[in-house]
């Protein structure tokens, strides 16, 4: 590695813009993308340098604070940024240290001189992983210890990238036929998944501009089988956003017309406009939220909510959102999905299902809202994920015990993610 002072500079600068930041109320990759955007001169490999330093450190906080200090602030909101940068740099690269020459004396190449990292590690879990309290205390008695463990570990690392071939217009084989410059495996649960062995941007991709494959973590590509609609089924996506399960949707139902997409903030459909004419789709409905509620009462054959939630699920994604969360907050997201899940069950037809998904592995978010929210309506009845995942040709063992799906993100090293399914009696 070249010019390792400058590098350790500009992380440090890129990390006081986001740590600075009162509750760190903007994302992290926002503002690295407008520190590179506004730096021109960074090379491909100084910006990933700079990129997986600065996300090693977003990760490891609490870690990295109590190592630092020998105590607990899950911020570290008193600590030196350039500090924290060597901290980080000395635990990542631990044989460079003695090869780093600095030609400028600044706070960077003081701490580098003094600050000698040791590799120490706490014996409580929410700090040696870093993770925020409120994660730790609805979790921890959730799970087996070793589950949560594992989990924890999981998410300090990304789960990479994952593709879903648009079956629209072309299958898995083909796609891959036509990936063959990309270092690829296939995926561990999905028929239509693709991971990256590598991080690769596929943006300009001719497959991608053809609009043959979508990026997908693999555990959300579940939403969509488990929902498992007909072309000839009513189908509304109601808290769509930017579209990733719609445009999986309107794959699986042969972009047939019967597909309803809203979101309760309807300028976050743009993204989902642009993606469904890259994809090819000419046929998703795009109505606004309450009209769907006077002309759909009790005739959507499938209602997906794919609820606001904490989010805990892909902090190996986000790192920077665990520091966003507290517990009021986790209570808002709570209250949210009870009133979504109250204020739209009557849009679903008798006999019909309500599919109810959330990228959270916190269970008063998932197993115990649902478990209130059949306790209200003794009209829907849980039914199995797995008869219609098998559909699929996808067996996850273990699971079958329940009929909801709870993956934890070291399952299968993706995103941790909770689906339910809901038939309203005839």
């Amino acid at each position: 590695m070249k010019n390792i002072p400058l590098l350790l500079s500009h992380t440090s600068e890129l990390f006081s813009l986001w740590y600075r930041k009162e509750h760190h109320a903007k994302a992290a990759d926002k503002i690295k993308r407008q520190y590179f955007f506004e730096r021109k001169y960074l090379g491909s490999k100084d910006r990933r340098f700079i990129d997986d330093l600065f996300f090693n450190m977003v990760k490891n906080l609490r870690l990295y604070t109590w190592q630092l200090t020998g105590e607990d602030n899950a911020l570290g909101d008193k600590l030196s940024p350039e500090l924290l940068t060597v901290h980080a740099f000395k635990r990542t690269f631990p044989d460079h240290g003695d090869t780093v020459v600095f030609k400028i004396e600044d706070n960077i190449s003081k701490f580098f001189q003094e600050h000698e990292y040791k590799d120490v590690y706490p014996n409580e879990l929410k700090i040696k992983y870093s993770v925020p309290d409120v994660l730790w205390d609805h979790i921890k008695d959730a799970y087996s210890e070793q589950e949560v463990e594992e989990a924890l570990q999981s998410l300090l690392r990304s789960p990479g990238v994952h593709l879903r071939t648009n079956t629209q217009q072309i299958n898995t084989p083909r796609l891959m036929e036509n990936l063959s410059n990309v270092p690829f495996r296939l995926g561990a649960l999905s028929p239509e998944a693709l991971r990256l062995e590598k991080y690769q941007n596929l943006s300009q991709h001719p497959c991608y501009k053809k609009g043959w494959f979508e990026l997908q973590d693999e555990s959300s590509q579940l939403v969509g089988l488990v929902c498992n609609p007909k072309a000839e089924d009513l189908v509304v996506d109601l808290c769509a956003g930017a579209g990733g399960k719609t445009m999986h949707l309107a794959a699986l139902q042969k972009d047939s017309g019967n597909l309803v997409a809203t979101d309760k903030y309807p300028s976050r459909l743009k993204e989902l406009v642009i993606r469904a004419k890259r994809l090819g789709f000419r046929h998703i409905k795009l109505i606004p939220i309450e009209k769907i509620k006077r002309i759909y009462k009790e005739k959507v054959d499938i209602l997906l909510l794919d609820a606001p939630c904490s989010g805990t699920g892909v902090y190996g994604r986000h790192p920077d959102r665990k520091w966003e969360l507290n517990e009021e907050r986790l209570q808002n997201y709570i209250n949210e999905q009870a009133n979504i899940l109250e204020s739209n069950a009557f849009l679903v037809s008798k006999g019909g299902y309500l599919v109810y998904a959330t990228c959270s592995i916190i269970p008063e978010e998932n197993t115990l809202q649902i478990q209130n929210f059949l306790s209200k309506h003794p009209e829907f009845e849980m039914v199995s994920v797995y008869k219609d995942l098998e559909d699929h040709g996808i067996r996850i063992k273990g699971k079958q015990e329940k009929k909801d799906l709870q993956l934890l993100p070291h399952e299968y090293n993706s995103d941790g993610f909770y689906i339910a399914k809901m038939r309203r009696k005839s």
